[in-house]
């Protein structure tokens, strides 16, 4: 038997055997995770915890250590020891001796007395593999592992596209696709919004999209920390006033929200203001059309179920909070060239 890199015997310990200082006992197979600009060097060998440097910031690690995942860790090799068959192995930085994801393994090793951990070196073309390859060699099964969350990918991506300098919907999409493909669906779109959203905002970033979509997270956001539109200190932080946020790509899961929203307006004698966003045209569609069907297709047609349940006729239309003449509504701005800090006024039909 042997062992590449050092001899066995100043790695065994009451949970680490001579049997997981082989390579070739591994099942697992270094990767370089398909990670364009990263390299493996050399074989599969054991590492000394002391031989490796300092702490990379990981940004495939937004927060840290996990202790509680490191107490899971321990645990399950305090009973059923170095698990070869299903266990990962280590990285680091070939050039330099970085570790590259090694931390929760580390900090386990420290209270175990465990010396080292059988790794592979590598190394990176550039800043972005060495990101990428953080992020994506961070979700596979472990002993007991912890995948890198939606901050983690979030993370990674704004990393990324930051060091490329420019941005489209599809390249931040396929880049969160990629980091987080162990995520659902529904999570990695908000990851994707929540990065074009505030991307829209630098001027270090080039907006190559000509509309940016939202969700129903995105607006609150903007109106709270990056539109200075007198409107948002006026209406939307106003105790004294009663808004809503409404994305129209989900209108009727929103009509409770609504509704509720109507009722306190109601009970304290206030109108009902709103503030919008729109999905992304398509085909003949303009955002001008889309916006002016938010008041002709969408609230109309809620009036109009309204109406009925109540048995009224068209002229208790106006008694609706949203169509108070006081009320003032606004549609965030998401056309490339439209001024990032105004919102826009679409008139709500006679009403206001």
């Amino acid at each position: 038997m042997t062992v590449t890199g050092q001899s066995a015997a100043i790695y065994v310990s009451q949970y680490w055997d001579a049997e997981a200082c082989v390579p070739e006992n591994w099942k697992y197979v270094p990767s370089t995770y398909g990670v364009k600009g990263a390299h493996l060097v050399g074989t599969p060998a054991m590492k000394l915890w002391s031989e490796l440097q300092g702490n990379w910031d990981n940004p495939g690690r937004r927060g840290g250590i996990d202790f509680g995942k490191c107490g899971e860790i321990k645990e399950d090799i305090e009973e059923f020891g170095i698990n070869t068959a299903e266990g990962s192995m280590i990285y680091w930085e070939a050039k330099t001796d970085n570790k590259i994801n090694a931390f929760h393994r580390e900090t386990v090793s420290a209270d175990l007395d465990i010396a080292g951990w059988m790794g592979q070196a590598v190394r990176f073309d550039d800043e972005v593999a060495r990101i990428r390859f953080a992020c994506k060699s961070n979700n596979r099964k472990d002993l007991v592992h912890n995948n890198s969350s939606p901050e983690d990918v979030e993370t990674s991506v704004r990393d990324v596209t930051s060091i490329l300098g420019t941005y489209t919907s599809a390249a931040v999409k396929a880049e969160v696709n990629d980091l987080g493909a162990h995520l659902s669906p529904t999570t990695r779109d908000k990851i994707v919004k929540a990065i074009i959203t505030d991307y829209t905002y630098d001027d270090k970033m080039e907006q190559v999209d000509r509309y940016t979509a939202h969700n129903a997270a995105s607006v609150p956001n903007l109106l709270e920390t990056k539109i200075v539109d007198p409107w948002v200190s006026d209406y939307w932080k106003n105790d004294e006033e009663k808004t809503l946020a409404v994305h129209m790509v989900n209108f009727e899961a929103r009509i409770g929200s609504v509704l509720s929203s109507a009722r306190d307006a109601i009970r304290q004698d206030v109108p009902l203001s709103f503030v919008f966003s729109v999905g992304i045209p398509k085909g003949k569609e303009t955002l001008q059309s889309k916006r002016q069907k938010v008041w002709t297709t969408f609230i109309a047609g809620l009036e109009e179920r309204l109406l009925v349940v109540g048995d009224h006729t068209d002229r208790w239309r106006g008694q609706f909070p949203w169509n108070h003449p006081d009320a003032e509504h606004r549609f965030v701005p998401q056309a490339k060239g439209e001024d990032k800090e105004t919102l826009i006024k679409i008139p709500n039909r006679e009403f206001n």
